[in-house]
């Protein structure tokens, strides 16, 4: 430590006897320069920050939104596909359900199948909201869709053969 130092230590004591009058801030802060405050200053630093934060919502909402989009043109491509086939197996039903009545080992045996078809059916859409290759999980769907109509189909087939059989054999019979 230096002198002056030593100095001050030693007699601060000595100097700490008075208190400072009470209005020697406010001469003190009297005397300062006074510095103006612009509001266009603030303005233009307000205007810069807004624009900054603006640009960036919306840098982050598009970013958020664009995998949105691709996504809705996959649900609606699933939708209008499952509205689709869904209608051309509902026609299939309603013309096959009078011969079902009449054949009831076939209807078992069709609802035994559509229901294992229904089961893929619900395992591939369980891919497709895993988002797993949308394409490829598409054109699964399509085909069990189109075994599903092929299913009916055959099975129409087969009744009306076998419905036509028996009525040509009460036919001959009268």
């Amino acid at each position: 430590m230096d002198e002056f130092e030593k100095h001050i230590k030693n007699g601060r004591e000595g100097m700490d006897i008075h208190d400072p009058d009470p209005g020697l801030w406010s001469r003190i802060e009297a005397e300062l320069p006074r510095r103006e405050r612009h509001i266009g200053s603030y303005l233009w630093k307000a205007a810069v920050i807004l624009i900054v934060a603006g640009a960036g919502i919306t840098l982050i909402i598009r970013a958020m939104n664009a995998p949105e989009r691709n996504d809705d043109l996959h649900i609606t491509a699933v939708r209008e596909t499952s509205l689709y086939y869904n209608s051309q197996i509902s026609s299939l039903y309603e013309e096959a359900k009078p011969l079902l009545t009449d054949n009831p080992d076939i209807r078992i045996e069709l609802d035994n199948s559509m229901g294992e078809l229904d089961s893929l059916s619900a395992e591939i859409r369980k891919d497709l909201n895993d988002n797993i290759a949308n394409e490829e999980v598409v054109e699964a769907l399509i085909r069990n869709y189109r075994l599903r109509i092929e299913l009916l189909e055959d099975m129409l087939v087969l009744m009306k053969e076998k419905e036509a059989g028996n009525r040509n054999i009460s036919d001959h019979e009268l």
